[in-house]
């Protein structure tokens, strides 16, 4: 199975165009197909149509963020239920409770999937942090040691390439926090 993700950034529920180019910047660097649209304003959907052509398609994300709204805004018609925003907490309340799949065209599908109000990380191995950082998979080859943290060694591919300029310094400091938490999580244990 081939998995290509996708990243779909909904300009209306950005600040600014600022924010929208640091973030399709950010991704584009590390390999990530970025498409930048509106459901509101029908803008992006025709490229992501042509993105999502030949493939079966899983939209994820928060509760509230506009998968439903955008699948209907690729039919250009209302066939999945979409949510409000609670004005209590500003969070999305889940509408989607199971998953659909719906044809476009041959060959052509999207699940539409329940949203999540929290994106835990507590089944990743420690060891096996540093393979979700696409940007890390090359540079890791250059690492002295098998099993470094990226942290600490010297002689470390990934804090080289960070050097370089090849892995930005959000994503690192990212991957900083998650370790320490993993590292914390896996010392507590009972």
């Amino acid at each position: 199975m081939n998995i290509k993700p996708i990243i779909c950034i909904n300009k209306t529920d950005l600040d600014s165009e600022n924010m929208v180019d640091i973030i399709e910047n950010e991704y584009r660097k590390i390999g990530y197909t970025v498409l930048k649209t509106s459901a509101k304003n029908n803008e992006g959907i025709d490229e992501l149509k042509k993105v999502l052509r030949g493939n079966i398609t899983a939209f994820s994300g928060n509760s509230g963020v506009g998968k439903s709204t955008l699948i209907n805004a690729i039919f250009g018609e209302k066939i999945t239920e979409e949510g409000e925003i609670s004005k209590k907490n500003k969070k999305g309340k889940n509408t989607t409770t199971a998953v659909s799949l719906y044809k476009i065209e041959e060959n052509t599908y999207i699940a539409d999937t329940p949203g999540f109000s929290t994106f835990e990380i507590d089944e990743i191995e420690i060891t096996d942090l540093d393979k979700n950082f696409i940007e890390f998979r090359d540079p890791i080859k250059d690492c002295e040691f098998v099993g470094c943290t990226h942290i600490l060694e010297k002689n470390c591919g990934v804090k080289e390439a960070l050097n370089r300029n090849k892995i930005s310094e959000e994503r690192y400091e990212s991957y900083i926090k998650i370790y320490n938490y993993l590292k914390d999580k896996e010392e507590h244990k009972w």
